[in-house]
């Protein structure tokens, strides 16, 4: 199994591979101190499980949620942050994140959330209640392609971007229609914003 550890304070990540590998028997987990060079890396290898803060110099670990949902990436992401206010909470859960732990947290409670995610099972378990019913109408794909088309992307440069065929793209912009009861892309991305389902970062 591989796990990246995603964390720019050196101390913590550190400790925190400690606490894992005694979990997890025979894993391989890498560090990496800043989300750039973390992105690059799975390029080349897709991790089983990514452990993530949420404040980094380079990139937010929102903003690397975001890249990921983008890119097709369904990597399981515990974020492990000192910064869980209910506001980053409900924007962990919308950029596609598992779950999310607080860095004050016990090993215990690392153990648990780690061995959730791992089950394919959210953490904490009450985690829904970060959704609000706007959020739930659109899926973390939907909410991706939401975003290419905010940028003003052609649905065959969304397809691309996200390893998807031009068709698969078309059937989810007409779901969104019809979820936001809308009938144009114009009337799509306004009534998003409306809901505040393009800000999430």
């Amino acid at each position: 199994m591989l796990i990246y550890l995603i964390d720019d304070h050196q101390m913590f990540a550190e400790a925190m591979k400690i606490v894992v590998a005694e979990l997890i028997q025979d894993c391989v987990i890498d560090i990496f101190t800043s989300a750039e060079s973390a992105l690059k890396s799975i390029t080349t290898a897709t991790p089983d499980l990514i452990l993530l803060d949420l404040e980094m110099a380079d990139l937010s670990g929102l903003m690397l949620l975001e890249i990921l949902s983008q890119n097709g990436k369904n990597i399981p992401v515990l974020v492990c942050s000192g910064n869980l206010t209910e506001t980053n909470k409900q924007r962990v859960i919308l950029s596609g994140a598992h779950g999310f732990l607080s860095k004050a947290q016990g090993t215990n409670d690392i153990h648990d959330a780690i061995n959730s995610i791992l089950a394919n099972k959210p953490y904490p378990a009450d985690i829904d209640k970060y959704k609000t019913p706007e959020q739930a109408l659109l899926s973390n794909r939907q909410r991706a392609i939401l975003s290419l088309m905010e940028s003003g992307m052609p649905n065959a440069a969304i397809a691309e971007t996200l390893f998807l065929s031009t068709n698969t793209i078309k059937t989810h912009i007409r779901l969104m229609y019809s979820a936001l009861d809308v009938n144009s892309r114009i009337e799509c991305l306004n009534k998003a914003r409306e809901l505040g389902l393009l800000n999430v970062i």
